[in-house]
């Protein structure tokens, strides 16, 4: 049995990855503050992560192979300057040291396409510089490094999956596409920037696959997780709004776009498809259409 303990297995990257594992006959043991009845055969300890003599206690208890580290608090509004972002950094550090040193053999950790330098025109994790311009980003890059150097210094197992935008069910409310759909149903207006940023948009389930594959594999290293292609912000709402037939609420250029925003982000997923049999199953409209479902299920209104 593959044992594998998962911090932020209740979070919005986490409960999919859950899934995947389960189905893939591992043992899953997550730790965190809340759980979520309704996906079973996993095993939920309740403990606050910086509460690290609890998490030695279970981590030698649980004895895992594998570490999925995807718990990181994000702001409410995904502020990606708070200061809370070196304490998830000091406490990342802290929990892979502890599974490291109860023999743990593999960690994956969540990282970002957030540490690039964003204003390149094709991000890859060979040739594109590491210039983040934000705390998120920062502290992030920052974890990279010392998971590298520890790994090198004591000959350990680790990947480091740089996802860039991921969406789906169980996203923050914030976050654009929820926001669309709930104004949406509510028949309020949507307020936007223009939409002209052409980003990286990639569904939760491709990359839960992806995480999940790459933990599998023997490589140590930072890896992107994306589609290699871009959409623009705009036709992602229009295909949402469309679907509800109801385009006269949208109102782009009614926000202005955060100083400093990038036009253009592409992550390059070529290594991923070289060292996995990864391949992307949810193109925009399919990975909308599953949103909107998700969402009309969750609406007594619809």
């Amino acid at each position: 049995m593959k044992i594998i303990i998962v911090t932020g297995g209740s979070g919005f990257i986490g409960r999919h990855c859950l899934e995947e594992l389960v189905n893939k006959n591992y043992e899953v043991h997550v730790l965190g503050r809340s759980s979520i009845a309704s996906i079973t055969r996993v095993n939920w300890h309740s403990v606050d992560l910086f509460d690290l003599s609890k998490v030695s206690d279970l981590m030698g208890l649980i004895k895992p192979n594998y570490l999925m580290h995807l718990a990181w608090e994000v702001e409410p509004g995904l502020n990606l300057n708070s200061d809370n972002n070196e304490k998830w950094y000091n406490l990342s550090k802290e929990i892979i040291k502890i599974f490291y040193q109860n023999q743990g053999e593999r960690v994956l950790v969540s990282g970002s396409g957030f540490e690039y330098d964003l204003y390149q025109k094709r991000l890859n994790e060979n040739d594109t510089p590491l210039i983040p311009n934000n705390e998120y980003g920062k502290n992030k890059k920052k974890l990279f490094s010392f998971i590298q150097n520890y790994a090198n210094e004591h000959n350990s197992s680790y990947v480091w999956a740089r996802i860039f935008f991921a969406y789906g069910p169980g996203q923050k409310s914030q976050s654009l596409l929820p926001y669309v759909i709930s104004r949406i149903i509510e028949n309020n207006k949507v307020e936007t920037t223009d939409g002209n940023q052409q980003y990286d948009y990639i569904y939760i389930k491709d990359v839960a696959t992806a995480l999940v594959l790459l933990l599998e594999c023997n490589y140590n290293g930072a890896v992107n997780v994306s589609t290699g292609n871009v959409i623009k912000l705009k036709d992602m709402v229009l295909r949402i709004a469309k679907y509800f037939n109801k385009e006269n609420l949208l109102l782009f250029g009614a926000i202005n776009r955060p100083v400093g925003t990038p036009d253009y982000i592409l992550g390059e997923n070529n290594l991923l498809k070289k060292l996995t049999c990864w391949e992307q199953k949810y193109d925009a409209d399919k990975g909308i259409m599953e949103l909107i479902n998700y969402f009309k299920s969750n609406h007594e209104s619809l």
